[in-house]
């Protein structure tokens, strides 16, 4: 064995590679590539097989590492990781600032979370550092989304001590987004085809950076949504392609009004000879590289402003789309297949009030 085995993505499932006599030998059923217990249980039997080989007690046959896999269940292999570990393998896999704050903040406590006190004093700490309840909440999750069994540790924490943000304060009244689009339009033209775009299909961050041109369907009149571009939340200002979220392509359609825009913009971008078909379609008003959601956020929040709007995060763009698209009449499971989630999360993450409400008429009309 001449390199250390490694873990392989097999269709959403997590495997490990080993090379022996010159062939890929796999051990299976480790778990989902989603999960990160399962990715930790994955690396820890990496490291177990390697250090085997470099001793020279490797079992050539690979039975007995089979056998630790299949005796074992989830939960039993999870109590044996550390939470932090595991929670690094995340950071690690996902890249995503969010992750790596929740790991960092969970190293500076420096205690184990073992009991519902221990999690309520973990939670008690990061207050009194002077962490929001917001990013307190977003903490505790990622470390519940880590912790296998013991998840429930923290599901009683959240419940109980710290408020769930509400996301209908995210949805922008019909009127609301005119008034936005009508002051970008205006005042920051560079961004308004990205705006305009955004909220009338409720893309994801990343799709709307990673989107390029030969996505732009323009006699279908639709849009291609097939890959995203993902900020390294350990090398500030470096983004990576990535599949969407749920590793499969869809189809958004785009109304008329969208597609002119657009059509328009490419125009502009012509002229700056950024319009070849790899090229973004969204890029940064001076460098011209990837726009990013410290930079957009900024563009959002001063036109809301402006409108003497209460400003709304980013993410609102899409909650907006989705909820009004549902308040029109659209199918929920056509809805759900343009905005890449399940029926269900669907309506129970985006079926927010939108001001739509159509009242029922009992008389009959006359004449």
């Amino acid at each position: 064995m001449r390199r250390p085995p490694s873990l392989r993505n097999n269709n959403g499932a997590v495997q490990v590679r080993v090379r022996l006599g010159g062939r890929d030998h796999f051990i299976n059923r480790l778990g989902r590539w989603d999960d990160p217990v399962a990715v930790a249980r994955a690396q820890a039997l990496t490291a177990r097989i390697w250090s085997d080989a470099t001793a020279g007690s490797l079992d050539l046959s690979l039975k007995s590492y089979r056998d630790s896999v299949m005796s074992a269940s989830g939960e039993e292999m999870a109590a044996e990781l550390p939470l932090e570990e595991v929670l690094r393998v995340k950071a690690e896999r996902t890249r995503q600032a969010v992750v790596i704050h929740a790991h960092r903040t969970l190293l500076r406590f420096g205690a184990p979370l073992r009991t519902a006190a221990e999690v309520q004093g973990f939670a008690d700490w990061m207050r009194d550092e002077g962490l929001s309840l917001r990013t307190i909440a977003g903490v505790l999750g990622h470390c519940r989304s880590c912790s296998g069994s013991q998840r429930y540790l923290f599901e009683a924490v959240l419940k109980k001590r710290l408020p769930k943000r509400s996301v209908h304060s995210d949805v922008l009244s019909t009127e609301e987004i005119q008034v936005v689009l009508m002051d970008l339009q205006s005042k920051e033209p560079w961004f308004y085809p990205l705006f305009l775009l955004w909220l009338s299909t409720g893309l994801r961050n990343g799709e709307i950076r990673g989107l390029t041109w030969d996505c732009i369907r323009w006699d279908e009149g639709e849009l291609l949504v097939c890959k995203t571009l993902r900020r390294d939340g350990f090398k500030t200002g470096q983004h990576s392609w990535a599949p969407t979220k749920t590793g499969k392509e869809r189809v958004v359609p785009l109304p008329v009004q969208v597609l002119e825009v657009l059509k328009k913009h490419q125009i502009a971008m012509k002229e700056l000879i950024l319009d070849h078909p790899n090229a973004l379609v969204f890029v940064t008003p001076s460098s011209h590289g990837v726009v990013y959601d410290q930079l957009l956020g900024r563009v959002w929040k001063r036109s809301q402003k402006r409108c003497g709007l209460q400003p709304r995060r980013l993410y609102s763009q899409r909650h907006s789309f989705l909820s009004h698209a549902l308040a029109m009449g659209n199918s929920p499971a056509d809805l759900a297949a343009a905005a890449g989630h399940s029926t269900k999360v669907l309506l129970e993450t985006y079926a927010k009030p939108t001001g739509r409400l159509r009242l029922p008429q009992w008389q009959r009309a006359v004449g």
